[in-house]
This record gives structure tokens, sequence and C-alpha cells, in this order.
């Protein structure tokens, strides 16, 4: 990218820093979630809290593949691409993916990501298609600024910084809620009778985030916090228990705000309404596809076992203990992680290796496996489905949200196809950021380790 050019972790920190100002606002609960956040990562560190507090993530929803493709555009002005495909169709009536950047150093200068979703037709009545479809062809997210900046931007490559000023102004917008529904309070209901997740989608014409979640050290901590603090969150955290990989994430419904719905006559009625919500997401240790589909087998065993419901006193105890027990042989020392190719890591030279015809036969295990080379886990970076569809129903109704399905991915291809580019594979992007590190170990020890 030119120097004339604004950097795209810039534009992704900026539209951060006005949102989350407006939350803090407007919602003072988000003021005490951001309290949480930095000190648990104190906690951890100062380098830690340094590096986490770089790393946010939100959600954003549409409602046709015209506007999905539309913003597959907008995200790549941020340097953000979508990675990976996830049905969550099971539970929640949307496709979806996450645009993020796709390199470690973009990652480290800002990290924020957005878990987009489009609505899945599919999921809703045929009988009630016409009335669904009528009022997403009222939807007009994007303003002629806003796309003639995206087809600027596509065409020079960047955009300047006066033009990333102008585009930072018109995205805070559209990832905002206004004032104004699109619906009247009688299509409202309706909608909501319909599919709850198509009711949150029309409500307004905009994509507005329902959350921003920063990164923490440990969310069984920031749960802990908010249940200490009075607040009514999911009945547990998300993700694996006792084991430090892929993702773990709580969440907890934030008030409700006014929201003005149309009468037709130029008239307003005002009714409270509920959608955005705090999170927390402590990102954990990438694990292959092989040591991804053996922790969700065990994942899904331990879900089975549950016999409490979340309405049973003594649900939450009852949880961890049986999910820790699910996942107690599941691997956690790195050495086993990587010699039974479960996880994903970079390397180091240890301080005590020095290039010597000795090492030079070694191959690249036997140098793992006598301290010469160090591993470090790879940092995760995506997404989980069954936390997903969770956070997804925790801000429709708290009741019946953690114990869910694997989710499946069925329809990739016609998802890119309305995306109108194919998703970067997550197993890809930390293959090959494992690929690259093993190689400059092996050139600095001054030998191909194969």
């Amino acid at each position: 990218m030119s120097d004339e050019f604004a950097q795209p972790s810039w534009i992704r920190r900026e539209i951060v820093l006005r949102i989350l100002a407006m939350f803090e606002e407007t919602m003072p609960i988000y003021q005490d979630m951001i309290a949480v956040a930095r000190d648990i990562n104190e906690r951890a560190g100062e380098n830690e809290a340094k590096r986490l507090g770089k790393i946010m993530h939100a959600a954003i929803r549409c409602a046709s593949n015209a506007e999905l493709r539309t913003i597959c555009d907008l995200f790549a002005l941020m340097g953000n691409e979508p990675v990976n495909y996830y049905d969550l169709r099971e539970r929640v009536s949307v496709e979806s993916t996450a645009f993020r950047p796709t390199s470690v150093d973009e990652i480290e200068r800002d990290g924020f990501r957005v878990f987009c979703s489009r609505l899945s037709m599919d999921c809703i009545p045929a009988e009630h298609h016409p009335f669904v479809e009528e009022i997403i062809a009222r939807r007009n997210l994007f303003t002629d600024e806003l796309r003639g900046l995206l087809e600027t931007g596509k065409g020079q490559g960047g955009l300047t910084q006066e033009q990333a000023e102008r585009f930072v102004d018109a995205c805070v917008k559209l990832f905002t809620r206004p004032e104004e529904a699109l619906v009247s309070r009688e299509e409202y209901e309706k909608l909501q009778s319909i599919n709850k997740v198509a009711c949150q989608i029309l409500v307004s014409n905009s994509l507005a985030f329902n959350h921003l979640t920063p990164s923490v050290a440990s969310v069984p901590a920031a749960h802990e916090e908010m249940v200490r603090r009075g607040i009514k969150t999911i009945p547990v955290w998300q993700g694996p228990v006792g084991k430090d990989v892929i993702l773990r994430q709580t969440s907890c419904l934030a008030p409700p705000v006014m929201l003005k719905f149309p009468n037709g006559d130029g008239t307003f009625v005002e009714a409270e309404y509920q959608e955005t919500f705090v999170e927390f997401e402590e990102r954990l240790q990438a694990l292959t596809p092989r040591g991804r589909e053996l922790f969700e087998a065990k994942f899904e065993n331990g879900k089975n076992a549950l016999h409490l419901k979340e309405s049973d006193q003594g649900y939450a105890e009852h949880y961890y203990e049986v999910m820790r027990q699910a996942l107690a042989d599941y691997p956690g020392d790195a050495l086993d992680l990587w010699k039974q190719r479960l996880a994903y890591f970079t390397f180091e030279v240890s301080q005590d290796s020095r290039p010597s015809d000795s090492l030079a036969r070694m191959n690249f295990d036997q140098l793992i496996e006598n301290g010469w080379v160090c591993l470090i886990p790879q940092q995760y970076e995506d997404f989980f489905g069954p936390a997903a569809t969770n956070i997804f129903n925790s801000n429709i109704g708290l009741e019946d949200v953690s114990n869910v399905g694997i989710a499946k991915p069925d329809s990739q291809s016609a998802y890119e196809a309305a995306l109108g580019r194919e998703v970067v594979n997550m197993y890809d992007y930390y293959d090959g950021i494992q690929a690259a590190s093993k190689d400059a170990v092996c050139a600095e020890l001054a030998g191909d380790k194969s």
C-alpha cells in the first residue's frame, strides 16, 4: 500500500474507539466492562495488557446477498478478509463469516475483527417470504458517499487520509443503530412471531454493532466478576473447561434502549428495544483439523452427559465439572499436542542452541524433544460455532443457550458466491504461519529439518 494512503489498522482502530465511546456514554455497563477487562489484563502483566488491548471484535447481521457483497468490499478497505464459513442454522437463522486481518503484523497493530452473518431465508416459512422480502427491499444501508468511497478505494488500492476520515464517519453511522425503526410496531411484532433473528436484523436500516467484545486474559474471571456485581449473565461461560484451546466467551444483556416505531403518518410510538449485550472473549490455542475433530467429539460427549437443566439449582457447578471431565484426557502439554499434530505452533531456537553437525543431523521433532527448539502456541484468531450460537441466543433470551450442537458447514460454495469471493481457510492461515516459522528456525540452525 502506498505511503499516501491511510493505514487499514488506523481505520479499524478509529471505528472501534468512536463506537465504544458512544456505547460507554449511552450504556454505563460498557464502562464497567472495559474497567473489568483492563483490571484482568493488567493483573496478567504489562505486555499482556498491551497486546490484549488491541484485540476486539464486533458482530453485524445483514439481510441479503447484495448487502453481503458490499460489506465484503467495505471490510477490504480496513484490511479485513473473510475467514472461514460458519453454518449456524442449527440454532440461529444465519450463515456467517468473520472479517479480520490475515497477517500477524496487522493483528499486532490492531486486531479488530467483525463476525458477519447473513439471514438465511431457508429458515423462514415460505408463506412469510413475501412479507420479509418486502421489508428487506426497504433497506438502503449504503449512502452514495460511502459507495463512492468504496469504488475510489478499490480503484486506488486504498484511501487517502482525508478519504479515510470520511470513510470512518460513514462506517460509524452504518454500524450505529438509528433512533427510528425501519418497521412499524405491528410489523415488528409480526416479524418477532415469525423469526426472532430476522426481527433483530430488519428492525432498522443499519448494520448496528450489537456488541463490542474485548479480549481478556481470563473469561472465567470476567464471568465471576459480573456475577459478583449482580449482573445477570448467561448461565455458564462458553468454551473448553480445563483446557486452554480455541476460545472462551461470556456475555450478559445490556439495558434496553428506546426505539421510535413509525406509525405511517409521520408520527412515532416509542417502545423499549433489547438487543445490545456485553461480552468478553479469551483467545487460546489454535487446533489443527485433527485436533479440532477430537476436541469437538469430547465436547459433544460432555454436553450429552449433562443431566441438570439451566434452571436447576447447582447447574453451573454441574456443567463445569461434567465438561472438565469430558475434556480431561485431551492433551494439554505442548509437546503432546505437537507430537500428535493436534495444535498449531510457532518456534524459537533455544538460547542454548548453536549451529553444529550434531544438530544438523537431527530432524525437527528431535530438535523439539531435546529442547533445542521451543514450542510457542499459536493464538486462535477465529470463532467457535457452539459459543457463537449461544451468544446469539443470549441477546434473544437467556434461557436454554448453553447446550447446543456443533454447527456443520453444508453450503459454503453458495455463501461464497453471494460474498463474491472464496473465504480464507483458517487452517491454511495457521499452517502457513507454522511452516514459515519452522523454515526460519531451520535456517537459523543451518539445516533443512523436514
